[in-house]
């Protein structure tokens, strides 16, 4: 598999320079898939901090000494999207940490959905692999921003934890849809709170809880699509209005 160059490098804190061992992935990175040189610059940044350039200064035996000059600190560049998504096999959630990331989301808001396999919370992944993911997809967009990603027990404790107040609520169901979801648009900077269920889809309580909670029921046509797929192409669909600026309305 061809490794995918990295877009920009983030550290936890913002420092004036470090070293890295030649067995580093992060050098290894660099050397064989960036093919940096001596005296290059590469982009970093800090975890919700600035972006800068480190300057490389490669060492005896394959280390690499980096200088940092770093820029003032940008505006986060997180859409005002909540995902509350339905615990899926853990493969699945990989891929939800990471695209949301790369897409993002303000929040990746996981619960233990109905029709869900209860085994799913307890996978590695909800202990340190989730914010990897959660860099990975960062890096991949070029952003310092990382989503807030928690999981809980349920539908209705995700919505009492999340720190987006939408304007719109909307739930994926192809079954009992209300509307499709390119009908739907927003203003730029529109909180919003999207629903993805689990593979198995929503349980008739959870779809009657969420109507009451004033979520409308949306669909993106006939096909089913995969967890992690529907995710990609519904937030891409609501998320137009947010790059264009134009305003919102229901056709």
């Amino acid at each position: 598999m061809v490794a995918v160059p990295l877009n920009i490098f983030l550290l936890q804190e913002a420092i004036d320079e470090l070293e890295w061992s030649a067995q580093d992935e992060r050098t290894i990175h660099l050397k064989k898939v960036l093919r940096a040189k001596d005296g290059e610059k590469v982009d970093f940044g800090v975890i919700n901090g600035p972006r800068g350039k480190g300057l490389l200064e490669w060492r005896s035996r394959g280390a690499v000494k980096i200088s940092f000059d770093w820029d003032a600190p940008h505006v986060s560049d997180l859409l005002p999207l909540c995902l509350f998504v339905g615990l899926s096999r853990p493969q699945t959630c990989r891929k939800i940490i990471e695209q949301a990331a790369s897409l993002g989301v303000a929040e990746i808001i996981f619960f233990q959905a109905d029709k869900g396999e209860p085994s799913y919370g307890e996978s590695s992944l909800w202990h340190k692999e989730w914010r990897h993911l959660l860099i990975k997809g960062a890096q991949q967009a070029f952003s310092c921003h990382l989503p807030r990603c928690l999981k809980v027990d349920g539908f209705e404790q995700a919505r009492a934890v999340s720190g987006v107040n939408p304007k719109f609520s909307l739930a994926l169901d192809i079954y009992e849809a209300d509307a499709c979801i390119s009908t739907i648009k927003q203003r730029k900077d529109e909180p919003i709170h999207l629903a993805i269920g689990p593979e198995r889809g929503w349980s008739a309580k959870e779809r009657e809880c969420m109507r009451g909670y004033g979520f409308m029921l949306c669909h993106m046509g006939p096909r089913v699509l995969r967890v992690e797929t529907a995710l990609v192409a519904a937030v891409g669909a609501i998320s137009s209005a947010y790059w264009s600026g134009k305003g919102w309305a229901m056709r």
